[in-house]
């Protein structure tokens, strides 16, 4: 993955162009899942029903009480956490969660990376449409920081990062 990463980031440039590179951050993305909203994209998105869907959903039933010498607390029912921390199927889980994320970034052409609640964002151009691509991107932000909140997921903008490669003779 890495070299794939590096080689979309480096080509460009032997063709002039600049590559931009956009990181974003999920905050606390593992922990802020709905359960009813990854049961319902595994069904209409993947096509996962009966049994798979029904062990998926016991999967995700978390449940705990406190107890001690005097007293039992009631049972409580965890509403949003992909899975236990540490596990397999966890980075595999919020991918297929964030799978509309993909959808709509594709939408603005842009390619983009997405593993676990790592999501990347690149484009390339010349450097005469600088501007333009750089409002473009700005948009496709703005539209996935308007999705993230309707999909109980936050967007991290101080640790959002923009980066900019390319050749010094094409930053003139």
């Amino acid at each position: 993955m890495l070299a794939c990463f590096l080689d979309n980031l480096i080509n460009p440039i032997g063709s002039r162009k600049i590559s931009c590179l956009c990181l974003l951050d999920l905050s606390a993305a593992f922990d802020i899942i709905d359960y009813n909203i990854l049961l319902t994209r595994l069904f209409s998105w993947f096509g996962i029903y009966g049994t798979a869907l029904n062990w998926s959903r016991s999967y995700f039933s978390v449940a705990f009480f406190v107890s001690n010498a005097i007293m039992i607390s009631p049972l409580h029912i965890l509403a949003s956490l992909v899975s236990p921390k540490g596990s397999v199927l966890g980075p595999q889980l919020f991918v297929m969660y964030t799978t509309p994320l993909s959808t709509l970034v594709s939408s603005f052409s842009l390619n983009h990376h997405l593993y676990a609640d790592d999501t990347q964002l690149f484009l390339f151009f010349h450097p005469s449409d600088f501007h333009t691509n750089i409002t473009h991107l700005q948009n496709a932000l703005q539209q996935i920081s308007s999705w993230m909140p309707a999909n109980l997921l936050s967007l991290n903008s101080s640790k959002t990062e923009f980066l900019l490669f390319g050749l010094k003779q094409l930053s003139s």
